[in-house]
């Protein structure tokens, strides 16, 4: 047997003894930077706070609230899992004898790849809810209106509408595709308001 023979042998049989433990450091890795992940996206999420989506329509601004914390979630979920994949040791029933430690070995190894397929699942989840977060913050309507909303009341009319200019002694509002205009010598009460009453 060649000497490059036998080194690989050696080595064959020291993965082989050693496979909880490379399996453990490849856990011990996706758990730091799970971490990691997850401790950015819930600074960012204190720090950026709400503004991000507060002048969205309700349900839109619900659903990118909801799919947040469920991102949050996944991803802690998702430590946990690799935190519980890079640590662990022979139960007690194990009676030492080496194959019952091989089978040890063996199902250890199914264990925590297991645990690594859902923690990769479970963080490839939260990267999408997040991204959906993200776009939907970029292009669901504004629940704010386009302009400030003014009520007008002259003596015998009440107008109301986007405010879209008040200049040469006209008040101009805008009300769906029609535009008044107010002579302001006509106003007797002018006020903002959230929103035209029905």
């Amino acid at each position: 047997m060649s000497l490059d023979r036998y080194r690989w042998d050696v080595k064959v049989q020291q993965l082989r003894f050693g496979k909880v433990e490379t399996a453990r450091k490849q856990a011990e890795s996706w758990r730091t930077g799970l971490a990691g992940l997850t401790s950015l996206f819930a600074a960012v999420l204190v720090v950026k706070g709400r503004e991000g989506f507060t002048e969205l329509h309700a349900p839109f601004r619900w659903t990118v609230v909801v799919l947040l914390v469920l991102a949050l979630a996944a991803l802690l979920a998702a430590t946990l899992r690799a935190l519980s994949a890079a640590h662990g040791s022979p139960s007690d029933e194990i009676l030492m004898t080496g194959e019952d430690l091989e089978d040890w070995a063996d199902e250890e190894v199914v264990r925590i790849r297991r645990s690594m397929v859902w923690a990769l699942r479970l963080t490839l989840t939260a990267v999408l809810m997040i991204a959906v977060a993200v776009v939907l913050t970029w292009t669901a309507p504004s629940g704010k209106p386009a302009g400030v909303v003014l009520q007008i009341d002259t003596a015998t009319v009440r107008y109301c509408g986007t405010l879209v200019s008040a200049a040469d002694g006209d008040v101009v509002l805008s009300q769906g595709e029609t535009m008044r205009i107010v002579p302001l010598a006509s106003v007797k009460a002018m006020e903002t308001v959230a929103k035209c009453p029905s």
